[in-house]
């Protein structure tokens, strides 16, 4: 309980820490830059950059930078980038956003890897994995970063967490890729949400467990990286430059209101491996870099309905499983309630969709009801001459079936054969 109250409390001291934090990095030689929305923050990071004469830029792991589609703009500015952590290294060359919070890459096997991998060496001119083991697709990975690592100009980190009190960003990683992203490159660019700022250490000591507890079930993460200013004289490492920009984006819109709880998510992805329906979909059904219950409440908050309006009303079963897992206690099935409520208050569901929904829904709140509905696709079905399948449906059932058949109603339901096979006889009275 202590932690999440200290995180709450920061939410509600976001711009007494904010300036608190900015003069602690400047007082270390960081730069530090606050940016209203996602083009704000691009655009600083190409002015850096362009001014630098950057040519390779070396990421760690960020959905902030996905959120803001930085990799795009920098690739169209010519500049080349290139993802070190396994997963997002993955997905990068498949030319796919993440799937999971934790796990870019969770749903590819390591054939569909070991495809992508030789591919890539095809372009490049390397050697390809030996085999498709685990040990070898990772050796692949380690020989062909490791050489970019070594040749970047800047390097570009998030931030899971930043102390106001003495101006530090924490970032925590299974596989330290972060500190050669942080020391190798002259120049580093830390992209953070503003809501990842605590007041002080006493807070860290509580939180910093609950991303690897709360995601993956161990005491802590395998790597602690605290950037606390450029380098300074006698240093063996770091950066010779550092630049920290926060992004706004909608988050500092949500303080004092009823979603406020939203921004004290720690992006441990618990609520992604209990929610029954992501694990069905999978994240890319979300549309979203945010999937799961988090994305379901964040992704139309952040944007005020401007993203995905329709994810609160499709990708939720309201079995609380969420709430029950999230070690900061965000109440998301309420959240998800009161999104529908809004959508419903500012007339949002097109009238077909509207109409559609309370139809089907008068069918099938009584027996009679669904038995003639069960009746009528029966006949539509026969009628579509798509028998024993389904290929495609009018309205607002139609993206439906441009990736899924619906199978045939059955030929006699159970009910119908309960009914024939159980008629009252004379010896029943």
């Amino acid at each position: 309980m202590w932690r999440f109250k200290k995180k709450r409390q920061a939410i509600r001291d976001l711009p007494e820490l904010l300036a608190t934090l900015r003069a602690r990095i400047e007082e270390h030689g960081g730069q530090t830059y606050l940016a209203a929305n996602a083009h704000d923050a691009v655009h600083r990071v190409l002015n850096i950059a362009h001014h630098e004469q950057v040519r390779l830029v070396i990421k760690s792991k960020s959905m902030v930078t996905e959120e803001i589609e930085l990799n795009r703009a920098l690739e169209q500015a010519g500049i080349l980038v290139r993802e070190t952590d396994l997963g997002e290294y993955i997905i990068q060359l498949a030319h796919e956003k993440p799937s999971h919070i934790l796990a870019p890459a969770a749903h590819r096997n390591r054939h569909q890897i070991d495809e992508l991998f030789e591919h890539d060496a095809a372009q490049q001119g390397v050697m390809p994995p030996r085999s498709d083991d685990i040990q070898d697709l990772t050796a692949y990975a380690r020989q062909r970063l490791r050489q970019e690592f070594l040749a970047a100009d800047m390097g570009v980190t998030g931030g899971n967490f930043l102390v106001a009190e003495t101006g530090t960003l924490v970032l925590i990683t299974n596989e330290g890729n972060a500190d050669m992203v942080t020391t190798l490159p002259r120049i580093l660019v830390s992209i953070v949400g503003v809501e990842k700022v605590i007041r002080d250490w006493a807070s860290l000591i509580h939180l910093i467990q609950q991303p690897a507890m709360s995601g993956i079930g161990r005491h802590l993460s395998s790597y602690t990286t605290l950037v606390q200013g450029p380098k300074q004289a006698g240093s063996a490492d770091g950066p010779m430059q550092l630049h920290v920009i926060l992004v706004d984006n909608g988050r500092m819109a949500l303080r004092d209101t009823a979603f406020e709880d939203v921004l004290s998510c720690i992006r441990c992805g618990a609520c992604l491996n209990v929610c029954p329906v992501f694990r069905e979909v999978g994240g890319h059904a979300y549309g979203s870099v945010y999937p799961g219950p988090i994305g379901i409440v964040e992704t139309p908050l952040l944007t005020d309905f401007a993203m995905l309006p329709e994810l609160p009303s499709s990708l939720c079963t309201l079995c609380h499983a969420c709430q029950e897992a999230c070690p900061m206690e965000i109440n998301l099935p309420q959240h998800i309630v009161d999104l529908r409520r809004i959508k419903v208050k500012r007339k949002m569901t097109p009238g077909m969709w509207d109409w559609t929904m309370k139809t089907w829904a008068r069918f099938w709140s009584t027996p009679g009801g669904y038995r003639r509905s069960v009746r009528i696709a029966r006949l539509a079905t026969r009628l579509s001459g798509q028998h024993p399948s389904l290929h495609a449906a009018p309205g607002v059932f139609a993206g439906w079936f441009e990736t899924r058949d619906m199978p045939a109603v059955a030929d006699q339901t159970f009910h119908e054969w309960w009914q024939k096979r159980h008629q009252p006889t004379s010896t029943d009275q």
